[in-house]
């Protein structure tokens, strides 16, 4: 063969194995992992539209990086996201805020930005009962047998939140403690707790500040608010742990610059609350794992 020959081969395999690098490259994922049932921004937007808004920012964030394609991995529950992310499976997780503290502490996940509603609007839990109630005017006065209504277990605004509000001032629940100071029911929505309350179904409840914001004044009226605990974000987003410093420091410098970019206008069009993104402070994530340990087990000793 000769030396042209040779040298055309060359070339040809060289530009074979640099094409396949490139394809690669164009095609490297960066993957988003969801738990299915998980609550974010529950009390604001049904689940299904929070997730397509929450994905379209991901995908706005995966075409700025360049050569990466956004991929959505959706699972049933937190024991799967968990394995994913400690197998370096999942490249970031997008969870509500005390569901993301309990699987970033059991996966060793880095937590990146979290997102709160922006122009001030506050996201937090409301404890109330009837502005009429003749046995409860203050907090305290839920003990003693009193009956509380929580949206269901899954949720951070209707029952995680609340319950450990509660819990930090001296409301006893059982497990662990017995007796308890209260008997409570799981409604099945922030919108039946509501119901209950006024039909004198429940003594009190637990609702989100936005349904509460959003009552006509003929039902806000009848309301007393015995309670009210923390701001929380409406989500927070973490990274695997072994993910590149470099590739970290990208998606948070896009997410920065996305306000002055006029690609991202119409990312959040659809949007009935925008959504601002702050970086993770550590005394809340540090907060957030402690009031989930306390809602889940009843103590601040967690299981996690």
């Amino acid at each position: 063969m000769s030396l042209a020959k040779i040298i055309m081969v060359l070339l040809t395999v060289t530009f074979i194995l640099l094409s396949s690098c490139n394809l690669a490259f164009a095609q490297s994922p960066l993957t988003l992992g969801l738990v299915r049932n998980d609550h974010l921004g529950d009390g604001i937007d049904t689940d299904k539209e929070i997730k397509q808004t929450h994905v379209r920012l991901f995908d706005y964030i995966a075409s700025k990086l360049g050569n990466f394609a956004l991929k959505v991995v959706i699972v049933d529950n937190t024991t799967a996201i968990v394995d994913l992310l400690k197998n370096q499976k999942v490249d970031l997780y997008l969870g509500s805020p005390f569901i993301s503290a309990l699987v970033d502490n059991k996966s060793q996940a880095t937590p990146l930005l979290t997102m709160w509603l922006a122009d001030d609007s506050h996201y937090h839990s409301m404890i109330v009962t009837r502005k009429d109630s003749p046995v409860i005017y203050h907090l305290y006065d839920l003990k003693g047998g009193k009956t509380f209504g929580f949206s269901d277990p899954e949720s951070n605004i209707g029952y995680l939140l609340p319950k450990s509000y509660l819990m930090e001032n001296g409301i006893k629940f059982s497990p662990p403690s017995s007796p308890a100071d209260m008997f409570y029911i799981f409604t099945g929505g922030e919108n039946k707790t509501l119901a209950k309350i006024l039909n004198r179904t429940i003594d009190a409840g637990a609702i989100s500040s936005q349904l509460f914001d959003s009552l006509p004044s003929s039902l806000s009226s009848k309301l007393k608010v015995v309670g009210k605990s923390i701001d929380i974000p409406i989500s927070i987003i973490s990274h695997r742990s072994d993910m590149d410093p470099g590739l970290v420091d990208r998606i948070i410098s896009i997410i920065n610059n996305m306000k002055t970019d006029p690609q991202a206008d119409t990312i959040f069009k659809k949007l009935s609350k925008e959504i601002e993104l702050k970086t993770i402070d550590a005394k809340l994530s540090e907060n957030l794992t402690g009031m989930v340990a306390k809602a889940i087990n009843g103590t601040e000793s967690s299981y996690l």
